[in-house]
Parts: C-alpha cells; sequence; structure tokens
C-alpha cells in the first residue's frame, strides 16, 4: 500500500520514536492486530519526498499501526512545539510515487485549515483515515492537506 501520512514545515523537525519495543499481535483468525495500545507507540521519521506535495522545506512521515487518542495527543503536543518555530503546519494523508505527470489530471487536494488551539485528536484520526480513492476505477487520487496555524 503506498498510502502516506506525513507532517510538514519550514523548519526541521526531530524524529521521534517509541520508548521501547512493543509486540505486535496479529491474529488472523479474528482479524485483530494488538500493538500494546501504548500512546508513544509510534514513529516520525524523516520525509525527505516532501517537496512532491507542498512547498514545506522539511517533512516527517507518521508509522503506526493504526490511531488511538493518546498517540494524537502525542502527535498535536509535537505539531505545537513545531509551531513554536514556525507559523504553520501542515499534516498530509496521500499516495505516494503518483505519476500524475503520466496523466492530464492532477490529485484532487482537499484541504482544511485550524487554529492549534481547535485541533483535536479526532482531527488527526480523521486526516490519517482519510479516503485516496473515491472508487477503484479513479485515476485521481485525493490528498488530503489539515493545516494547523498559530
Amino acid at each position: 500500500m503506498n498510502v502516506c501520512t506525513f507532517i510538514a514545515a519550514n523548519c526541521p523537525m526531530d524524529e521521534v520514536r517509541p520508548s521501547k519495543e512493543y509486540l505486535l499481535e496479529i491474529n488472523v483468525d479474528e482479524g485483530t492486530i494488538y500493538d500494546g495500545d501504548a500512546d508513544d507507540n509510534f514513529f516520525l521519521c524523516k520525509f525527505r519526498d516532501v517537496f512532491d506535495y507542498t512547498d514545506k522545506k522539511y517533512g516527517v512521515c507518521l508509522e503506526w499501526v493504526y490511531y488511538t487518542e493518546g498517540r494524537a495527543k502525542l502527535i498535536q503536543k509535537y505539531i505545537s512545539d513545531v509551531l513554536s518555530r514556525t507559523d504553520t503546519v501542515e499534516v498530509w494523508h496521500v499516495w505516494l510515487d503518483y505519476g500524475y505527470y503520466e496523466y492530464d489530471e492532477r490529485p484532487i487536494i482537499k484541504k482544511k485549515t485550524l487554529h492549534i488551539d481547535e485541533i483535536s485528536p479526532e482531527d488527526i484520526r480523521e486526516t490519517d483515515n482519510a479516503v485516496i480513492w473515491e472508487n477503484p476505477n479513479s485515476i485521481r487520487p485525493i490528498f488530503n492537506c489539515l493545516k494547523i496555524i498559530k
């Protein structure tokens, strides 16, 4: 799957790693995945392809097994810390390697702007879970951008 959620800004951003390794339980019979639900069980890793999607200079890619409210709150705090060094931060949900140069149509971009005091964990979840392809025959993906201002 080539879906990516990343955070972009015009200032360098630190990478984030969990405080320890967590076991990942996958139960194929029940169709469940469990990673311990620890709030810090996510990664923010350098995203070098940020220029392909935004005019921001720096990016970190969000890697997690699934959303939890605690994780989203830590990401909110991270974004708030970044906003102490820049005016805007963007959270993008995109299809990687979309060769729109091969098509006549560029991706559809849906943008939402919120003040840092308005953002909630649900906004992070909605952006990360946003639909990329409206239907199986789509040739234009939908990129979602949550712009956060201070």
